[in-house]
């Protein structure tokens, strides 16, 4: 399997290069550039450059000159809590609740947040599917233009807005590893990343040391490239590693203070797009067959300008390519397992499914058989209800992990998430939990509802949550649009009513608490009202045809309990449940004709 691992860094890379938004974001780096004066007493200075081009806004961050005292100063997420600084809390979630970033980075922020905040705003407020928007910065503001597309990823509605892209050319690393993980829970956010880096430019590697593990942790896309080609990477050791590795072709002439942030990417990126455009053959040696081993020598080598794997060596005799090679494959093969496992959830689910059909085949069977698949469960008395329980575990199982994990996600991934989830969940509460309270109820259990499990809670909840939230947005384009009316449901759920499913997967659990109601209703004095009030429950239910017609059922626990309640109620009593009960109204009900029709 490993063999099959190979990298496409390379062609990425020669596509990134000669794409329009590359070479804009450093048109208006150098454009802001040259339009800001030099202040050499400005300290801490952060100039905003806001430019239109077609459908695109291109926003450039630039700072002023930096002193750094400690290059790999961090602080915490916890510490700006404790100061009160919560614009980047929302990246925390239960499995990373945490993480550190660069402190001159967060001074840059904290001390413009004016600034920054109005920006925000005015792109939220005109941003649409219609529209791009590209961040970009140099140095220190390709920093501060990551940690301002983190904050405006968090505040667009993705699902009307495209993603913003953020292009920083010789950005220093802006945070840890637990700043990666945050933005790694966050399904699409990393894609939104490209970092471009010169082998040459010391700036992308100013807190980093060869002899030092660091901290810091990259994230996202980096185009690591010099003036004879470059390559793109994603995995962040692999990174790291070249990074470190190419310490020695890093410009040793330093300018003002750090002096590294002049690095001019301008001829750099028309090279390279010129290379890209007549590519050069690589030659590689028989031992070099292997697809993954292969294509990272290719990478290295459209770096350091060689023609021939046996040139790398040769060219750099100061980096030990043996080590480099080892480690970058050892790394691209985890990174690849990595990417397998975060997409998993998907197969996966597509892989529950199977269960889920063998379910609906234990209802249709249980219909046949006059008794309705929840009390046949209940009373599982055939092999095909040992069957059913052991679909039922493992759909359990996967959808108590599944919540779980999407519970632990940060806020708006978790809803992220859970939109692509819902209906399979859904789907599943309502087919499975009745088969949890029956169990539940068989056992001798009473008042379910304090200890119903919390992914049948969570479920529930997110599902009205998803309810709610397309309520709101139909009713507005109804308020913009007088003309546009919604469908109604009602009758799509009345022919499919047969089929259905309960809406409400705690159905059962009031049926079973009526039961118990009748039999206290001597020693209950709120039995009677209670009693009145299921009634009601019922009704409700089957106006809206959002029960199954197998409560109907004559062995049913449904009809038991009327059985049972009309016996203690008398003849006489009248309710409208009671009159459909009476008039046998419900006969029709299957077929989407309402049970008060004939009342």
């Amino acid at each position: 399997m490993n063999n099959q691992i190979s990298s496409a860094g390379l062609e990425l890379a020669n596509v990134l290069v000669t794409s329009p938004p590359l070479h804009q974001s450093w048109d208006a780096v150098r454009k802001q550039k040259l339009q800001t004066a030099d202040d050499p007493n400005a300290q801490m200075a952060l100039y905003i450059s806001e430019t239109k081009h077609s459908n695109t806004t291109i926003v450039s961050f630039l700072t002023s000159p930096v002193k750094v005292q400690d290059p790999q100063a961090m602080i915490s997420s916890t510490t700006l809590k404790d100061t009160n600084f919560l614009v980047f809390e929302f990246l925390c979630s239960k499995k990373t609740p945490s993480f550190s970033v660069n402190e001159l980075a967060i001074k840059f922020f904290a001390l413009n947040h004016t600034n920054l905040d109005l920006l925000r705003t005015k792109l939220v407020e005109s941003s649409n599917s219609n529209s791009s928007i590209l961040l970009t910065g140099h140095s220190f503001g390709g920093c501060v233009a990551s940690l301002f597309t983190l904050w405006l990823l968090q505040s667009l509605n993705l699902s009307k807005a495209k993603r913003p892209l953020c292009i920083t050319f010789g950005s220093p690393l802006t945070g840890d590893e637990q700043l990666r993980q945050c933005v790694l829970q966050f399904s699409t956010w990393s894609s939104c990343f490209l970092n471009v880096a010169s082998i040459n430019d010391p700036v992308p590697k100013a807190f980093l040391t060869a002899s030092q593990a660091s901290d810091y942790k990259p994230f996202g896309t980096f185009l690591l490239c010099s003036a004879s080609g470059g390559s793109c990477f994603e995995d962040p050791d692999a990174i790291l590693q070249l990074l470190v590795e190419t310490s020695s072709q890093s410009a040793q002439i330093q300018g003002p203070n750090l002096g590294f942030q002049y690095f001019d990417y301008g001829q750099l990126l028309s090279d390279l797009k010129l290379k890209a455009f007549s590519r050069d053959v690589f030659e590689l040696v028989e031992e070099d067959t292997v697809p993954l081993k292969a294509g990272i020598k290719t990478q290295l080598a459209a770096i350091f300008g060689v023609n021939s794997s046996q040139s790398l060596q040769q060219q750099q005799p100061d980096i030990n390519f043996g080590n480099l090679m080892q480690k970058m494959e050892a790394q691209e093969r985890n990174h690849a397992i990595e990417k397998t496992q975060a997409y998993s959830s998907f197969w996966k689910l597509n892989e529950i499914k199977k269960y889920m059909v063998y379910m609906e085949g234990y209802k249709k069977e249980s219909k046949e058989m006059g008794i309705g698949y929840y009390d046949r469960y209940r009373n599982k008395r055939c092999s095909g209800d040992i069957n059913a329980e052991e679909y039922k575990k493992k759909l359990s199982n996967y959808w108590e992990d599944t919540v779980a994990d999407v519970e632990s996600n940060p806020q708006k991934e978790g809803a992220a998430m859970r939109t692509r989830f819902l209906f399979g969940g859904t789907n599943y509460r309502r087919m499975i939990e009745p088969l949890r309270i029956a169990e539940y109820y068989k056992e001798g259990g009473k008042d379910y509802i304090k200890e119903r499990p919390r992914h049948f809670v969570l479920l529930e909840q997110w599902f009205n949550e998803d309810v709610e939230k397309k309520k709101a947005e139909r009713e507005l384009k109804e308020r913009e649009n007088p003309q546009v009316r919604s469908e109604s449901k009602s009758n799509s759920k009345a022919k499919n009513v047969a089929s259905s499913l309960n809406d409400d997967s705690c159905f059962w659990v009031h049926v079973e608490e009526a039961h118990i109601l009748c039999n206290e209703q001597a020693s209950n004095p709120n039995a009677k009202q209670m009693l009145i009030e299921f009634e009601q429950y019922v009704l409700n239910n089957l106006e809206k045809f959002a029960v199954t017609p197998d409560i109907f059922l004559a062995q049913s626990s449904y009809m038991q309990w009327w059985n049972e309640y009309e016996k203690r109620v008398g003849n006489d009593y009248s309710s409208p449940l009671a009159e459909v009960m009476k008039r046998h109204t419900y006969t029709k009900y299957a077929e989407g004709v309402s049970v008060l029709a004939d009342i």
